[in-house]
């Protein structure tokens, strides 16, 4: 499969903000839970292929005319 694949750069800086943020926080959750660092590296580097298949699937999914949709909370007080 050779095909040209194209997007906005609006869409990919906002995509790389989501997924970058998103994997952070995996990675950070992980290091506060598991002890073990053989156990650790592990899931971490399952974590970051899983990421990277995220972040392709999504990529691919806005050629067919779809986005991700980021909410973003704000204190009104």
């Amino acid at each position: 499969m050779n095909e040209e694949l194209k997007i906005s750069r609006r869409y990919l800086d906002e995509l790389i903000d989501f997924e970058s943020k998103k994997t952070v926080g995996k990675v950070m959750k992980r290091c506060e839970t598991i002890s073990d660092r053989e156990t650790l590296k592990l899931q971490l580097k399952e974590l970051v292929y899983e990421q990277f298949r995220d972040f392709k699937d999504l990529f691919l999914a806005y050629q067919h005319g779809y986005e991700v949709s980021v909410y973003k909370f704000t204190n009104k007080k």
